[in-house]
């Protein structure tokens, strides 16, 4: 255990609960209280720094996450189809409502992965929030059948790009034969250069950096206490790589602090969604099943 002194104006344990009790109530609403915060601290155990450090650096980690509930999801779909409108009417020269109807009657949107997975939800919320007709929507093995010249993906999260990548290389005769766009809620620098490199045009509502990235050098949730950055990586990483050794700051080194109301990305801190090792996470990810090996159902309930 290291002895360091944290600066004389890093808020308390105190002030940052206060924070963060009105910050639940009127930002995330969710069900979380106090009491969950305390379970999820006794994670921090003094393994790494004296305890009462080790629980102000992870409430400051807290203070720093950003949780969209379902009405501020419902608003980022709004504005979504709202970019992807204005880009639709930019790329095929259109000045009219008319005309702007007309392209949309010409587009189809569908989700990507497989069924069940966070695209397919996420595209549920996105057609109520945009007001399209069901007829608008197709199955994605239907994108090549589809009468449509324009289809559009619609995801949630695209953080590496990698998983888009796999499901237009798997979909390259639809590549070829259609235009192809690519609208998410939330994606990076990083995965918008990997599509576009596809020749797909990707629409988003918010567009991440390295400002994002929790421990960057640039990262916004450090900037007043910049001396205190290497202390919270070195916990986050250390606790990290004791519940998720193979990506203990997130899938591929996200350090990302933000989630969704149905679901945390694992590009963000495992400090946070991870429930391996007996850790209790404040906002517990539902891993992905691929097959029924993976998947340990309970039956002994309904026995």
């Amino acid at each position: 255990m290291k002895n360091i002194a944290l600066p004389e104006d890093f808020p308390s344990e105190s002030t940052m609960l206060a924070v963060l009790k009105k910050t639940i109530e009127k930002s995330w609403k969710t069900d979380l209280d106090i009491e969950d915060i305390e379970i999820w601290l006794k994670n921090f155990t003094g393994n790494y720094y004296d305890l009462a450090v080790e629980r102000r650096l992870a409430l400051w980690l807290l203070c720093n996450f950003t949780y969209y509930n379902i009405e501020e999801v419902n608003h980022m779909c709004r504005i979504l189809f709202k970019n992807l409108l204005h880009k639709l009417m930019v790329d095929n020269d259109l000045s009219t409502e008319e005309e702007a109807e007309a392209c949309i009657r010409n587009t189809s949107f569908t989700s990507i992965g497989k069924a069940s997975e966070s695209g397919g939800f996420i595209l549920y919320h996105f057609r109520q929030e945009s007001k399209l007709d069901l007829e608008r929507f197709i199955f994605p093995t239907n994108m090549l059948e589809t009468k449509s010249d324009a289809i559009v993906c619609v995801d949630d999260v695209m953080m590496s790009g990698g998983t888009a990548e796999r499901f237009f290389h798997n979909n390259t005769e639809a590549l070829t034969a259609k235009k192809i766009y690519y609208a998410a809620l939330i994606t990076t620098e990083q995965a918008v250069e990997t599509l576009e490199k596809l020749g797909i045009t990707v629409v988003y509502c918010a567009k991440l950096d390295e400002r994002s990235k929790a421990f960057s050098e640039n990262s916004l949730a450090f900037y007043k206490f910049p001396e205190v950055k290497v202390y919270a990586k070195e916990l986050a990483k250390g606790y990290g790589t004791m519940i998720e050794p193979k990506k203990p700051l997130g899938h591929k080194d996200g350090e990302y602090c933000f989630g969704m109301f149905y679901n945390i990305p694992n590009n963000s801190l495992p400090i946070f969604w991870s429930d391996k090792n007996n850790w209790n996470p404040i906002f517990l990810r539902k891993e992905k099943y691929q097959n029924a090996k993976q998947a340990k159902r309970e039956y002994s309930f309904f026995i």
